[in-house]
């Protein structure tokens, strides 16, 4: 079997151990190192490389946050900062280099991490500051966080789990130790990433099958003639052959108006953007003088594509004319694919662009883009701070600064107050969309 190859991003020294480990596997693993200097190189990395490699693995959280902003159906993995690495550091500080545990700041773990982790090896809890990793923290705030704590006399030891933070504060005269990933670790991400990428590699053989239909073609027949119906049923076959060509499939007429398009999964995903666009939709609409609807369906046999296929383009005519649908192999069912909402909002802007209107707003890539994904998933520009926070997976604190940011920018306004059950009414904000996505041109 061909070895999957794996990229290895991070800075020197946490790529040189992952690199290491992963060389146990080299009879499925292929492994690079891609060393860069800050996290923020991560999205330029990836663009120029990604053809290079079936999966990517990042040193920590950060760099995976970036590669975020890609957009790449490549699977992305970070090696987590467990307990474990923890205990690592609380190692180095009490037994070789001797030192007290009185007081010490933490950034990325949690207030409840840190504490269990000095409760399972029975140590005495000093007194400890923990900063949060967030989307909208960088390693100058951690930086800043374990300086200030310092400089005012509350801490004596500062603990942090990235290079840049680590090599400011030393630089700046700071007790500070940092946290190591362990082999452990490394090997069970190693394990999640082999068999993840398996999986996506065997699903991108399987047979994927369209079932294309015209919209009341019997109607159709009746109301036109003869010639009318064979131009309609030309020009749509035309555009077929075309997308059986992008999709290097083949196409049969099954008559009536009927047609069905046999592709592989991987092939098919990557034209239609993982299932969110169908590429001939707009050419359809505007050359075919009729509805025409699709059914896309997966299966390890062609008996279960096709049904799967049926399914899902008979759930398409269910729901309107013009729609499209697709069930996996699990029996998933996604779609409408034609949905306007990605017509409206899909934007695939360019790293650069990216980056400048994250800087712009002092907000990070990661936040700017899954920001924008929240608006085209939801089709919605109204949200309150708490609701922002879920779907963004950030805290409550974290999106209020997301809102005031955007707010003082012009890109948002007041759109009233959200009364609930307890407490003082939320404040809802209007994210003006289109002002927003001008940035990017």
């Amino acid at each position: 079997m061909e070895k999957l190859r794996m990229a290895i991003v991070g800075p020197s020294d946490s790529v040189s151990l992952a690199y290491a480990v992963a060389l146990e596997r080299n009879d499925i693993l292929s492994p690079q190192v891609i060393v860069y200097q800050d996290a923020s190189q991560v999205p330029e990395l990836m663009q120029a490389r990604c053809p290079e490699f079936d999966m990517w693995l990042f040193s920590g959280i950060v760099p995976y946050h970036y590669a975020l902003s890609v957009s790449t159906h490549k699977p992305l993995f970070y090696l987590p900062h467990t307990g474990s690495s923890l205990y690592r550091a609380l190692l180095e500080i009490t037994y070789i280099k001797n030192l007290k545990l009185h007081r010490i700041s933490f950034d990325t773990y949690s207030q409840v991490e840190v504490e269990e982790t000095f409760k399972d090896i029975s140590l005495p809890l000093p007194t400890i500051y923990v900063k949060p990793f967030s989307d909208v923290a960088s390693a100058k705030e951690f930086a800043n966080h374990h300086y200030e704590l310092w400089q005012a006399g509350k801490i004596d030891i500062a603990v942090t789990c990235f290079l840049a933070t680590y090599e400011k504060l030393k630089e700046l005269g700071v007790p500070v130790f940092r946290v190591w990933t362990t082999r452990s670790n490394i090997r069970t991400t190693l394990d999640l990433a082999i068999n993840s990428c398996l999986a996506q590699r065997f699903k991108g053989t399987q047979l994927a099958i369209q079932e294309i239909a015209i919209d009341e073609y019997d109607n159709i027949v009746l109301a036109s003639s003869s010639y009318n119906v064979k131009r309609m049923e030309m020009c749509l076959y035309k555009i077929l052959i075309d997308y059986a060509e992008m999709l290097k499939g083949s196409l049969i007429s099954r008559g009536d108006g009927q047609y069905t398009l046999y592709s592989t999964r991987g092939i098919l995903e990557d034209s239609t953007n993982e299932l969110t666009i169908i590429p001939i939709l707009e050419e359809i609409s505007c050359q075919v003088k009729a509805a025409v609807s699709g059914g896309i369906g997966f299966g390890v046999t062609a008996y279960d594509a096709e049904q799967n296929a049926f399914r899902a383009l008979g759930m398409a005519q269910q729901k309107g004319k013009g729609l499209w649908m697709a069930v996996t192999d699990d029996r998933e069912v996604i779609g409408p694919l034609s949905s306007a909402v990605h017509l409206k909002y899909s934007v695939q802007a360019d790293a650069a662009s990216c980056k400048r209107v994250a800087d712009q707003l002092n907000l990070s890539v990661t936040t700017v883009n899954r920001l924008l994904a929240v608006i085209d998933k939801l089709d919605k520009d109204t949200f309150g701070a708490e609701e922002l926070a879920a779907y963004l997976t950030i805290t409550a604190r974290s999106a209020r600064r997301i809102l005031t940011i955007l707010l003082d920018n012009g890109l948002t306004e007041f759109a009233g107050e959200e009364m609930i059950a307890k407490g003082r009414p939320r404040k809802l904000y209007k994210i003006k969309v289109q002002l927003l996505l001008a940035h990017f041109t």
